[in-house]
């Protein structure tokens, strides 16, 4: 047991003879309290799963040999979490730059910080090579997963997006192959199934993307480069995962937490700045010591929700935006502690933006579908089969202004695509 576990088993009264906590948590995952529990509406909805098969245990990956395994591989080269947060914050910031930044800084902060990780570059690329990837996610063991991988990966793609700038002025197509290597991982996130591994997925190639504009506007790059540019984008879409997964899959995370909070891991779910906040709002002692009838509702109100947010899950953001948003009104609505859906709505949905969490998803698409829309009109090449926008339902049109072609997402929060005509 870790000094951490050991700690918790002095704040939740565990002993010598009780379970220890990773007991607990594999306990939990069998879902032994909604499987005996009386409430009829939970029975009700807990059936409806059970038939979907898309029960925790279920929704698992085959394990995948070490050898072979990147996220193994990865785990090692990037194991300093302290390092990786480091990288992450630096190169965040720097990409964060483009793609406004001028072309003499681009090549001395990229040349900078790519001398400054040549061996973690290395190793991560490396690493990416390796055929398969696990990352360990057990949707049985609900929100005590370990997610260090979501901020290695993250490390990763944005180390070869540094170091693609700083081979773009000397060899562009070795800049364009570790722009690939670079958006591999961040497909390696998404194949996971998880929400916020999709979500971490967006943020970095909202970066990658960015790197893109340079490299797509550098005045060495040809057709050629941009073509190579644009396969990893088309095989993103061409393989993009079904959102009903992957909220499956997040749903199933859920009841394996609800019965760790019936086991008494409820100070688990929360992190010390949470708990002091639930101090100073007066509910903390209530959600500790809350009625098992009282977890039930909260569960059957959840799986409610969830049901009819995973029925339209298949249809455009844009087509279903209104519908998320009048569930989690309804969800809101029913809150209050006495009776719950407090951990529903606090911990599970709309304070973990569940909504917002899916718009980011249809916004990540849209930002790639519509930089191969661009990438087809300024090569000549057919364009992708994709015709609307499923953040918002506009129609992609790409568009030129003199030898420059651009591409308007009608989004706020992302960067329009924009590509002068290659000349080789």
């Amino acid at each position: 047991m870790t000094w951490c576990a050991g700690l918790l088993c002095v704040s939740l009264g565990c002993n010598q003879q009780s379970d220890s906590v990773d007991e607990l948590i594999q306990r939990a995952g069998e879902l032994p309290g909604v499987r005996q529990s009386r409430h009829s509406k939970l029975r009700q909805e807990f059936r409806l799963v059970e038939r979907s098969q898309t029960l925790p245990e279920q929704l698992n990956s085959d394990s995948v040999l070490a050898h072979q395994n990147a996220a193994v591989a990865l785990a090692n080269a990037l194991g300093d979490m302290n390092r990786v947060t480091e990288i992450n914050e630096q190169a965040a910031a720097f990409l964060g730059a483009l793609p406004a930044a001028d072309a003499e800084f681009v090549a001395a902060e990229s040349g900078a910080l790519s001398a400054k990780w040549l061996g973690d570059i290395q190793s991560v690329a490396e690493a990416g090579e390796l055929p398969k990837c696990d990352f360990g996610l057990r949707f049985e063991r609900g929100y005590f997963n370990e997610l260090a991988f979501l901020y290695q990966a993250a490390a990763a793609s944005r180390l070869l997006l540094v170091d693609a700038l700083y081979n773009l002025d000397e060899h562009p197509s070795v800049a364009t192959r570790r722009f690939a290597a670079a958006w591999k991982w961040t497909d390696r996130l998404v194949a996971t199934g998880h929400l916020e591994a999709r979500v971490q997925a967006a943020i970095i190639r909202g970066d990658a993307l960015n790197v893109l504009e340079v490299i797509a506007n550098h005045p060495g790059v040809t057709v050629d480069d941009l073509r190579m540019a644009q396969k990893p984008l088309a095989i993103s879409v061409a393989e993009w995962p079904s959102m009903a997964a992957a909220l499956q899959r997040e749903r199933a995370m859920a009841m394996a937490a609800y019965e760790a909070i019936r086991l008494g891991l409820t100070d688990m779910l929360f992190t010390l700045e949470e708990r002091s906040q639930l101090r100073e709002e007066g509910v903390y002692e209530s959600l500790r010591r809350a009625e098992a009838d009282q977890i039930d509702a909260d569960e059957a109100a959840y799986l409610t929700y969830m049901r009819e947010v995973i029925a339209v899950a298949e249809q455009p953001y844009f087509a279903r935006s209104k519908h998320l948003v009048e569930c989690d009104r309804l969800l809101r609505a029913g809150e209050h502690v006495e009776s719950f859906p407090w951990f529903a709505n606090r911990l599970f949905v709309l304070n973990n933006s569940m909504t917002l969490a899916q718009a980011e998803i249809a916004r990540d698409r849209a930002r790639i579908e519509g930089w191969l829309h661009l990438l087809a009109a300024a090569t000549g090449d057919a364009p992708p089969d994709s015709e609307v926008n499923p953040l918002n339902g506009q129609k992609y049109m790409a568009q030129t202004r003199g030898n420059v072609w651009f591409l308007a997402l009608g989004d706020r929060r992302s960067v329009n695509p924009t590509l002068s005509a290659p000349t080789q």
